[in-house]
Formats: C-alpha cells, sequence, structure tokens
C-alpha cells in the first residue's frame, strides 16, 4: 500500500510540476491531488525537493540502464542509434512528464540537494549518445564532415521534444517517431539525388546550333495571273486618282460668269 501511494504522489508531483513548474506548486497541492493532508505526506517524502528529485532519477536510471544495453550490444551504429532513439521514448512513456519538466526546470536543477547524482546520469546519457554517433563516423557510416557533438545533441533534443509533441499518444506513436526520427537525421529530408538530376545541360556549340536552324525557303514567283490581277487593279487606281484630281481643280477654280447686254 506504501509503495502504491508513493507511486501515486510521485504520478500527481509528475503531473502539477508539468503544468505549474516546480516552485508554483505547493505540498497542499500534490496533497490533495492524492487524497492526503500535507502531514501525511511528509510520512512518504521529506520535501517537494526530494520528490522532485525522485521523480527525475527514476527516469534517468532507467534511460542510462537502457542506453548502456544498447552500448554492450551488437550491430552497426545505425541500428544502435536508432534503438537509442526508441528506448528514450519508452522509458519517457514510463515516466510521464519526467521529461517536460527536466526541460521545464533545467535552469534550477542545480539547486536541488541531489543535484550531484542528477548531473552524473545526465552527463552518463549525452556520453552514450555521442559514442554511439562517433563510432558511425569512424566507421564510416555517418557524414564526417558534421560536427558529432551538434549532431547528437539535436537528434536527442529532437527525441525528447517529440515526447512533449506526442504526451497523449505516445504510447502507440513510438514506432513512428522512431522511424520519422531516425530518417531525418541519418536519411535527410530531400529526395534521393541521381545522376540525371546531377548532370548540368551544357549550351550546343555555336556551329552546332547554326546547323540545327533550317534554311528558309526560297521565296516563290507568284503566278502570271495574279501579276496580271495587280496590274489591272492598278491601272483603275491610277484612273480613279487622274479624275479626282481633275474634280479638285475645277472646285477650286471656277470658271466666270459673262456680262449680260443692258441699255441705259
Amino acid at each position: 500500500m506504501a509503495a502504491s501511494r508513493r507511486q501515486m504522489i510521485l504520478a500527481e508531483s509528475s503531473r502539477l510540476f508539468s503544468e505549474r513548474g516546480l516552485s508554483a506548486t505547493t505540498i497542499r497541492e500534490i496533497a490533495d491531488a492524492v487524497g492526503l493532508n500535507s502531514g501525511t505526506l511528509y510520512h512518504y517524502f521529506s520535501s517537494k525537493d526530494a520528490i522532485f528529485s525522485e521523480i527525475l532519477m527514476g527516469f534517468l536510471t532507467d534511460l542510462v540502464q537502457g542506453y548502456d544495453a544498447v552500448l554492450t550490444g551488437g550491430g552497426t551504429a545505425r541500428h544502435r542509434l536508432t534503438l537509442m532513439v526508441r528506448i528514450s521514448l519508452e522509458v519517457a512513456d514510463q515516466h510521464p512528464y519526467a521529461t517536460e519538466i527536466y526541460q521545464n526546470e533545467y535552469e534550477n536543477l542545480s539547486a536541488l540537494p541531489d543535484y550531484a547524482e542528477i548531473a552524473k546520469a545526465v552527463e552518463s546519457s549525452h556520453r552514450a549518445w555521442y559514442g554511439v554517433a562517433e563510432e558511425g563516423v569512424s566507421a564510416g557510416e555517418f557524414n564526417s564532415r558534421i560536427d558529432i557533438f551538434e549532431f547528437q545533441r539535436m537528434m536527442r533534443e529532437c527525441v525528447f521534444q517529440s515526447v512533449r509533441w506526442h504526451r497523449n499518444t505516445l504510447a502507440t506513436d513510438i514506432e513512428t517517431i522512431t522511424a520519422t526520427v531516425t530518417s531525418v537525421f541519418l536519411d535527410g529530408f530531400a529526395p534521393a539525388r541521381t545522376e540525371q538530376s546531377e548532370a548540368t545541360l551544357q549550351p550546343a556549340p555555336a556551329n552546332e546550333q547554326r546547323e540545327q536552324i533550317p534554311a528558309a525557303e526560297p521565296d516563290l514567283e507568284p503566278s502570271t495571273g495574279i501579276v496580271d490581277e495587280l496590274r489591272s487593279e492598278l491601272d483603275e487606281l491610277r484612273s480613279d486618282l487622274h479624275a479626282m484630281r481633275n474634280l479638285m481643280e475645277s472646285l477650286a477654280n471656277p470658271p466666270r460668269a459673262h456680262q449680260s447686254d443692258s441699255g441705259s
């Protein structure tokens, strides 16, 4: 009964720490969440910091044990890195909100009484990630031009940030998250390149370009009938213009009227 009560206290405290933060969460609120009074709660934990530390240490201990099993196992670096992603997600699912409160309270961890033990576990987990990535580069599996420390840190942070994004469905999303994170970091998001897509088309030499342009076809002489029609229409047009010119001259110079004979 005592063990189950402790687990209940840890579970409810994790939720409250995640939602409200460590400093804003009170012992009374934790006690109310598990149906106890504040005095009774102190029979299980000496302080709020003690609850917080046990939440983190339980999470980190299981995480480091899982990583150690990967490091001592066989397989390629890619296979072991994939296992580390999956183990991280599985442990995070087994310790709800531990990842979130670690991320939220990272700047305040040094004030905890058990900080030295927490820091040691965190360092061990980081070394595991770095070690697998380094072995992959040494074996030629991973890109040696990418900084190992930055690579493993980005991948590790992405994994634990994914826990926050998928908290409500984490148990069912573990395989999908593992496959996505592993593929993005180890294969990339761009499509596979081919020789055809890599090839650069060069312009053809000037002489070849000229040869490809077809020569213009020679102009065809119009038929005799068409020429005769054009000449006839031209003659008619000239005749009309001549008549129009005469008309305009006559209008400009009208003839004088004859004077009539009259007696005085």
